[in-house]
């Protein structure tokens, strides 16, 4: 029933971006559009950007299905193409929410989707461990900023010449 819950809060929010301005997305209307109340909400997420978060996650593991695939290239291309598919969401967010939330929403799933290559190698020892999740997380980080550059840009850059830009640098890192 918990997931049943969450999913339906995570659509409801989505559909609730393409027709108004993130500002006015309440939990209130949230809450009344899935036939539940507020403290429902609370049960399942800390606030609206948690809802946002897991909104995200939601819309491209569960419904793209973008990890199914093994290669990067494959998980990064269809994060992409989801963005530009939903620019009026992620437009919507960058107009009426805070940066550093929007970001917090996109991190983990382009962690994840670098981390879908083969470029990365297990390992038992901390300090290659350590190593490993810095470059990830740097890495992470500045693809992000850079993705958020290009849905500024109204999606001016093509997704292939971003993916062979990607490709070009992890094969640097990790060559």
């Amino acid at each position: 029933m918990r997931q049943k819950t969450e999913t339906m809060l995570c659509v409801a929010f989505m559909e609730l971006l393409k027709k108004c301005p993130f500002s006015k997305i309440t939990i209130q209307k949230l809450a009344g559009q899935c036939g539940v109340n507020r403290q429902t909400f609370y049960y399942h997420f800390d606030n609206i950007y948690d809802l946002m978060s897991k909104a995200f996650e939601y819309e491209l593991v569960h419904e793209s299905r973008i990890y199914e695939e093994v290669t990067w290239e494959y998980a990064i291309n269809s994060f992409l193409q989801w963005m530009k598919e939903n620019r009026v969401i992620i437009r919507n967010i960058l107009a009426n929410a805070e940066l550093p939330y929007l970001k917090r929403a996109m991190y983990p799933l382009i962690a994840k989707s670098i981390s879908c290559g083969s470029f990365t190698q297990e390992s038992t020892q901390p300090a290659i461990k350590q190593q490993e999740e810095f470059c990830i997380n740097f890495l992470t980080i500045g693809i992000t900023q850079y993705v958020l550059e290009w849905v500024e840009s109204d999606f001016r850059e093509s997704i292939e010449d971003i993916v062979d830009h990607m490709s070009w640098l992890l094969q640097k890192v990790y060559s």
